[in-house]
């Protein structure tokens, strides 16, 4: 049995192409991440996400749940370049405005929603609906009545 080799010239290909692309603008740098990362806990009791959110000013977060979705909002200011102090070789810390959505499950409780930021983490705490947790449920065994004879 033959086997058909398919051959591209370089520039079809996607990863040649792109590094063709990075010397001839001497991009160096990866690419930064469109959002920014996070970590979703389920307990009995709520659920809780840690969002790292360094450098970003807490009072420019904003936090909106909505139809059973979380939305962070915000947005980091970008520093100004003064040239008498000099040049950027490299730049990769953002600026500009990022947003995340979350589809949560519709057992939070929207009133007790908390947030807090401590050491560049976002941790919100998504409380469940008292009638959603899980409730433990006593046995009780059943009682014999002696008989007299």
């Amino acid at each position: 049995m033959a086997y058909r080799i398919t051959r591209y010239p370089y520039w079809r290909r996607g990863s040649n192409l792109e590094n063709m692309i990075d010397r001839m603008f001497d991009l160096d740098s990866e690419p930064l991440p469109s959002g920014f990362p996070l970590d979703v806990l389920e307990t009995d009791q709520e659920y809780t996400i840690k969002a790292s959110v360094a450098g970003f000013d807490p009072e420019k977060i904003e936090i909106t749940y909505d139809d059973n979705t979380l939305s962070i909002h915000g947005e980091v200011s970008d520093e100004t370049v003064d040239e008498e102090k000099g040049k950027y070789h490299i730049r990769e810390r953002r600026c500009g405005s990022f947003y995340r959505a979350i589809s949560m499950p519709g057992v939070i409780d929207p009133e007790q929603i908390t947030a807090n930021t401590d050491n560049g983490v976002l941790t919100i705490h998504l409380p469940k609906k008292p009638e959603t947790q899980p409730r433990k449920i006593e046995v009780k065994a059943k009682k014999v009545i002696d008989q007299k004879d």
